[in-house]
């Protein structure tokens, strides 16, 4: 992977066009952004889309815009996303999904750099740098004569492939730090690192979903473990999980039961109420008498020096998301009326 740094960092400071390949999940987006992020149009909009995440009726006006009554509903003028990434760089991920008639409007934009909205007669110029990515072989898409070769060489001045993470295994402790960081800061979370045996492990794994899954794996640890380091017993797969019933298996048994989330989500509200019943039964939904039925059969008991209520679930065993479950959604007005 230290070919493709290397070869980011250069075209980075260009503004040549840049096709990138590669599985689904291998961090296709990831690479479009650090180009634009190291490159001369850093401080102008990065625009992405997904191709196939927009009907394809829908699709050239997204592009290129559209003028007021130009259809049913444009009841006035819409910038395209062209428009929209003005002096930066525009994102076209799937473009391998693109339908010809669009491959012929997107060719005529790459040659002429000039758009024209749906419904309008004028030209406009335009300054974009243009990241497209697929998982697709284009080369057999062109050979289907299901991609036009025109575009394809308009798009791939600068080819960049990414190889799967299981082929890119050191790339995988500074990803799941990065990611770490990332969703730990986001969280809230005491987690600060791996230790070298969960990095192992991280290591050892298959990795079928790519950077995406690493990405999701890391987050979900972030949020169900309460210690500063994770270890290799924190992550959710034995290592050779090898198929996706076991990667949800695996999820399903760190879960907590419905009675651990209640404990704790009662005992946070009566401690932001003060332990006023009256106001926590309301937040609950709940009737007092219910309150107090469930009062006596989770033992709390308020502390009146520090309004806390034991028992003190730290000192509990309790699943890992029990645990680091601080809700975070009652308003100071709440609380106070």
């Amino acid at each position: 992977m230290h070919s493709v740094f290397e070869l980011i960092d250069r075209v980075s400071k260009a503004s040549a066009n840049v096709l990138i390949t590669g599985e689904s999940g291998t961090g296709k987006e990831m690479v479009a952004r650090a180009i634009h992020e190291n490159g001369l149009r850093s401080g102008k909009p990065f625009v992405a889309i997904n191709c196939t995440a927009i009907p394809e009726s829908l699709l050239e006006s997204e592009l290129f815009g559209h003028a007021k009554g130009s259809f049913t509903g444009a009841f006035a003028r819409k910038k395209g996303l062209f428009e929209e990434a003005e002096g930066g760089t525009l994102f076209l991920d799937e473009i391998g999904d693109l339908d010809m008639s669009l491959q012929a409007k997107l060719l005529r934009v790459l040659q002429e750099r000039k758009i024209k909205a749906v419904g309008d007669n004028v030209y406009k110029d335009i300054d974009v740098r243009i990241v497209a990515a697929t998982h697709k072989d284009l080369g057999e898409a062109i050979k289907d004569g299901r991609f036009r070769d025109d575009l394809f060489y308009r798009l791939a001045v600068i080819p960049i492939h990414i190889p799967p993470l299981r082929h890119r295994r050191d790339d995988i402790p500074i990803l799941a730090r990065h990611f770490l960081q990332k969703y730990g800061s986001a969280n809230n979370s005491p987690v600060k690192g791996f230790t070298a045996a969960a990095i192992e492990k991280l290591m050892n794994y298959r990795w079928d979903g790519n950077v995406r899954e690493l990405e999701n794996i890391v987050e979900r640890v972030v949020v169900l473990t309460s210690k500063e380091m994770v270890d290799a017993c924190d992550l959710p797969f034995s290592g050779s999980v090898d198929s996706v019933e076991d990667f949800f298996a695996s999820a399903v048994s760190s879960l907590p039961t419905v009675s651990d989330l209640e404990k704790r989500y009662m005992k946070y509200v009566l401690e932001k109420t003060g332990g006023r019943k009256e106001k926590a039964s309301q937040i609950l939904g709940i009737n007092r008498r219910t309150l107090y039925r469930k009062e006596r059969e989770y033992g709390f008991v308020l502390d009146k020096r520090n309004k806390k209520f034991s028992p003190d679930e730290d000192q509990e065993e309790a699943s890992p998301i029990s645990k680091g479950f601080q809700p975070q959604f009652l308003s100071e007005q709440e609380l106070k009326t």
